[in-house]
């Protein structure tokens, strides 16, 4: 296969850079993740500042002074490809490390649109680069902030008149998170959440978007003005605006965890969580001796779905998917044999059994230390209401009681469960109003003695019982750090938890974050880089299960310590606090980590050991102890692949054809091998630097042991971006596997015949077999064992193909379409082929519209 010429993508406007720079400061493009949103559709940003250039730099997260130094340096003096790039700010990624930077045409306005404030820049540039669902652009729109609780606004939470809803596709009694950019003359933007409030009353007030202040950021310089028509002060603002939405409220469920686990009362946990979860192992383990994969794999799978935070392992043969938009239709290939092989067979074969064995033990490790609960989870909203009524305003803010809610849960109680939970006070009780008592206090809030039944339905539908949400006041929301820009919480129903919310409420408040008047960082605009360098790393996650290990040994003294610890470094680039590692590492000389912490990224069910030794305070041990005796030993002997040989037979394949499996085959194999041993050796590494902190941790030589705990550090760094690397590597391998596969239409179950014979001749798991035909390996089972054939899940193409330059790297071509010019090609590096075997492809390419890829 012959490479054709490129062109060039890095000056489409639209496409984000991807770009890394190592611990020497050298900079190099990075390849781009499949799947990952590398454009600008969808953002504020390529609105406001059409033609601006974006390029997403990535640095390490472990470094010593002196390679900071480099780092700092480079970030400063960026150039790639004679453009020059400024760092603009930041989102979620800065702890992994992932800054924006933007050319520097654009770098002054995007300074001056953060006031240039560092921190600001760091936390709020996410406003403009979200991805948001939709984004319309309005040239005149008003737009009125106010004060928070003014006008029945809350803690980032506003309105939106309801015509701009219909305009959205928003249904009116949806409670909606938004992204705006407005004001020509002074460029802001803000976030949060909006309600609706009808077009009567936005006309009434003249405006169409009403914002408290806290959603604008950063915050606004100076103050308002008083606003006739809205008989408040605030600040009107006429012109175009930018408004995207990212989701709306619906109704949904969560999985428990062990951090909400440890918070359950003895009593709960005996007969509220224990035994739904033994059930539910009774039933997994019922469906695995019966092969009755089907129920199994619905268990499994419900479980999935609804998982919290849960911490993914490394897996070479996963068919993961999630870098490449499938379609919500059929099974993957593992499932889809499973339930399509009536002999009992297909769970013998090792690429089936190693899919089965990682979904089994993500589900246990789950179900065996936070049990298998679904709790009722929605968007946290406020209670504000804004109306038009006999030609006036009536508004209101915080009016329901502070330990009431609002909610569609049947029950009389409730516990407020938001992620991360930081200690047993963070489950909030409150009582559900009632409509009887809903309405008295409705009324009495908008000093109205009696109202209309069709506004108090209105008010009912769209502002108080919108679908999906629960409505706390906001001093109830805030006691576990919640607010009202979007955060999503689940729920411990007492009717169905009762002894867990009893439990709760009889512990009682032995706690308070004490709240100090905690100050804004602002650093100055030149030292923006260095504001970066700190917001990288992640401790929330140390924290916690550090957390979790003083709870399991019953110091509950040292996990109130590492809650304020964890508050710090939630807040740490907001506001001028830290996390104190004094602190937390003389906590962890102290306490030693549960044993069943160690087990969260098994990959199958056999390593988790079926007893541990843990102390009588640790509620989460004692529950694996008891779950992991019910689960058993899930495990199925393997068998060779060359048993399996038998299910492809009755075609003809040429020896050309043939040898080209043969090739692919031995591509994939050689990417496997070299991932797998480079992922071994870090491993190696891992597991010396570990062992040797371990040894010096309780010495007296500081210097010793802060350099042992950075070794350690970057050891660590340097696995979790080799399991990153590694599964961006297995999916290119499977998407080319998938490409390769889909251009054998003629004679295609020769093909699929030639691979597996080449498959089963092998020593493998038969993993390029199932990445290359799936479908057929399934209609193979099902036609062999008298099963039913089901659909295999395929990846969403692209209109694009693969192809091989001179040098034996693979790129997947995506074209990409630019109307009124030439269409760009943008190459995204797969792998490079390294074997022996000569690339003899007739051609991988497809394009899924029927045009000429050529």
């Amino acid at each position: 296969m012959t490479a054709n010429t490129m062109q060039s993508v890095t000056g489409h406007s639209k496409l984000i850079l991807e770009l890394s720079i190592d611990s020497f400061g050298i900079v190099t493009r990075k390849n781009p993740e499949l799947g990952r949103r590398d454009t600008l559709e969808g953002t504020l940003l390529t609105q406001v500042y059409p033609g601006i250039k974006v390029a997403r730099v990535s640095v390490p997260t472990e470094l010593d002074s002196y390679e900071q130094s480099l780092v700092e340096s480079r970030m400063a003096n960026l150039v790639y490809q004679g453009v020059q790039y400024k760092l603009a700010g930041a989102s979620g990624a800065a702890k992994d490390g992932r800054f924006y930077f933007v050319d520097s045409d654009h770098a002054k306005d995007i300074a001056e649109r953060f006031q240039h404030w560092p921190e600001a820049a760091m936390v709020y540039f996410s406003i403009l680069i979200s991805d948001c669902k939709t984004v319309i652009e309005e040239i005149n729109v008003t737009v009125l902030v106010v004060k928070d609780h003014v006008l029945g606004t809350n803690d980032c939470r506003g309105w939106l008149r309801e015509s701009l809803y219909r305009k959205l596709q928003l249904p009116q009694d949806r409670f909606a998170q938004f992204r705006l950019a407005f004001d020509a003359r002074e460029p802001k933007q803000a976030k949060g959440a909006v309600k609706a409030m009808s077009d009567r009353a936005a006309d009434k007030l003249g405006v169409d978007i009403i914002l408290p202040e806290s959603s604008c950021k950063p915050e606004l310089k100076g103050s308002g003005k008083f606003i006739p028509q809205a008989k408040t002060t605030g600040r009107l603002i006429q012109g175009p605006v930018i408004l995207g939405i990212k989701q709306s409220s619906r109704k949904t469920f969560y999985g428990s965890s062990y951090t909400l686990a440890e918070n359950a009362s003895e009593e709960a946990l005996r007969t509220e969580i224990i035994p739904p979860t033994i059930e539910e192992v009774r039933q997994v383990r019922k469906a695995w001796e019966n092969g009755d994969y089907a129920a199994l794999l619905k268990l499994l799978g419900r479980n999935e779905e609804e998982e919290i935070g849960f911490d993914d392992s490394f897996d070479t043969e996963s068919f993961d998917e999630a870098a490449v938009t499938a379609s919500q239709e059929g099974c993957d290939p593992s499932e889809a044999v499973l339930l399509a092989d009536k002999s009992g067979s297909a769970i013998r074969i090792p690429f089936v059994a190693n899919q089965l064995n990682r979904k089994l033990a993500r589900w246990a490790f789950r179900a065996m230390t936070g049990g298998t609960l679904r709790l009722p989870a929605f968007a946290l909203a406020d209670d504000g209401v804004l109306v038009e009524h006999g030609g006036k305003i009536l508004s209101a803010s915080d009016w329901i009681p502070k330990d009431s809610a609002i909610t569609s849960l049947t029950s009389e109680q409730s516990l407020c469960v938001r992620y991360p939970i930081r200690m047993q006070e963070d489950l909030l009780p409150v009582r559900h109003l009632r409509d009887d008592e809903l309405v008295a206090r409705l009324s009495e809030a908008l000093g109205k003695a009696e109202l209309p039944e069709g506004l108090i339905h209105h008010i009912l539908r769209t502002q108080l019982r919108m679908h999906g949400t629960y409505i706390l006041h906001s001093e109830m929301a805030a006691k576990n750090g919640g607010d009202f820009d979007y955060d999503t919480i689940c729920t411990i129903p007492s009717d169905q938890f009762p002894r867990f919310v009893a439990g709760r409420i009889a512990y009682g408040e032995h706690f308070t974050n004490p709240e100090k008047t905690k100050t804004k960082a602002r650093s100055l605009w030149w030292n923006v880089h260095l504001v970066a360098m700190k917001a990288r790393g992640n401790k929330i996650g140390t924290i916690t299960d550090l957390k979790t290990s003083c709870v399991a040994a019953g110091r509950i003294d040292k996990a109130y310590e590492l809650v304020i610890q964890l508050q710090n470094a939630l807040d740490s680039l907001k506001h001028k606090v830290s996390v104190d590692e004094g602190v937390v590492s003389e906590i962890r000389k102290q306490v030693t980590p549960a044993p069943w912490l160690r087990f969260k990224r098994e990959r199958r069910v056999s390593d988790m050991p079926m007893h541990l030794e843990v102390a009588n305070t640790d509620k989460v041990g004692r529950m694996y102890n008891v779950v992991r005796k019910e689960l058993g030993d899930l495990e199925q002997e393997k068998m060779a692949m060359e048993d399996f040989r038998g299910l492809f037979t009755g075609q003809t394949v040429s020896k050309e054809m043939f040898k080209e499996c043969q090739l692919v085959n031995n591509i994939f194999g050689d990417i496997a091998t070299r991932i797998a041993e480079r992922e071994a050796s870090l491993r190696l590494e891992l597991s010396n630097a570990q062992a040797f902190w371990e040894a010096v941790r309780q010495g007296e030589d500081k210097e010793l042991r802060k350099s042992a705990v950075l070794a350690r550090n970057k050891a660590q760094a340097a696995v979790w971006e080799s399991e990153k690397e590694a599964k961006q590597q297995f999916r290119s391998l499977n998407l080319f596997m998938h490409f390769w596969a889909q251009g054998k239409e003629d004679n295609r179950a020769a093909w699929a015949q030639g691979m597996a014979h080449v498959v089963t001749s092998g020593k493998g798991t038969g993993a390029a077999l199932f990445h290359s035909f799936p479908q057929e390996v399934v209609d193979a089972f099902a036609e062999q064992t008298g099963g039913t054939s089901v659909p295999v899940r395929r990846p969403k193409t692209i209109d694009g193909y693969v192809e091989f330059d001179e040098e034996q790297r693979a790129y997947l071509i995506e074209i990409i379409p630019n109307p009124g010019s030439e269409d760009t090609k943008k190459a995204i590096f797969l792998f490079q082929y390294k074997g022996n075997r000569q690339l003899v492809f007739e051609d991988t390419r497809i394009s899924p519209f029927g045009a000429d890829p050529s």
